[in-house]
């Protein structure tokens, strides 16, 4: 009988490859933040570290004053590059990397992979340095482009058929695209964008652990109810999120309810 190498949950233990060189290039910024998106990618780093590989990171973060920028994370160094502000979302950071800084750091580390986020500006340039460097190219999607376009351009004709044509022209690039459930990886191979695989979650447990349960903060967050039922929302505060869905539910659940909503964003001022 021959011994498995996974481990009992079905995952290769992470000394099982040898130490790759990888350049990510994340937009926005997950380091200045805190969301899931943010977590995500500070989990994978803290686990690459782990395994001895070496990331370079390229970002960028046109609302944090330059001496607050983060230099590095587990070791890696992160460097940021120009950008601009997206006019229908100005809490976010975008580029399309004009100073180069990626084609800098593909020369000098010849990375093993080119991991880059999507949706955003920063794909064109990653996909142009994968096809000259010949450098495999991992997507991650992390924001379902066709919804966003119904929530904010539902006034524009053929809106969603403008965003999965859009998907389709830069994933199909890509030798892997991981999004972050079933239910998108099933939607996105039947609108046409192959070799989709699904990156799972996961919780810190050192940070989100119930030893750092707090009464003064369950008070606050129950308005001094500190026995009624609590459900916590956080993260980003946007119309995509359907925060404003959970007003029924809290009808039904009766007056010892609490919801509280820790965040920023767009919708702020109308949830208020």
């Amino acid at each position: 009988m021959t011994a498995s190498i996974y481990n009992s949950e079905g995952i290769l233990p992470l000394e099982h490859s040898p130490p790759r060189k990888i350049c990510l290039m994340v937009e926005p910024t997950p380091f200045t933040h805190i969301s899931g998106y943010s977590n995500r990618f500070k989990e994978m780093l803290r686990f690459l570290s782990k395994a001895g590989d070496k990331v370079n990171i390229l970002t960028v973060d046109q609302r944090t004053p330059k001496q607050k920028l983060p230099t590095t994370l587990f070791g890696f160094n992160i460097e940021h590059t120009h950008g601009f502000t997206f006019p229908l979302y100005n809490h976010i950071s975008l580029s399309l990397d004009l100073q180069m800084k990626g084609r800098a750091m593909m020369k000098k580390i010849r990375p093993d992979l080119i991991h880059v986020s999507s949706p955003g500006f920063m794909l064109i340039p990653a996909m142009i340095y994968a096809r000259l460097m010949r450098i495999p190219l991992l997507m991650s999607y992390h924001t379902h482009v066709p919804m966003y376009a119904e929530k904010y351009l539902g006034f524009m004709p053929a809106h969603k058929w403008v965003a999965w044509a859009l998907l389709r022209w830069a994933h199909t690039k890509a030798d892997l695209t991981l999004c972050t459930s079933p239910q998108i990886r099933a939607e996105l191979l039947e609108n046409g964008i192959p070799r989709v695989d699904v990156w799972k979650k996961g919780v810190d447990s050192e940070q989100f652990n119930p030893k750092f349960r707090d009464y003064e903060t369950r008070k606050m967050m129950t308005d001094g109810n500190p026995d009624d039922f609590l459900i916590v929302s956080v993260g980003r505060i946007g119309a995509e999120k359907r925060i404003k869905d959970f007003k029924p539910v809290l009808e039904r659940l009766g007056p010892n309810a609490r919801f509280c909503i820790v965040g920023d964003g767009p919708q702020l001022k109308e949830l208020k």
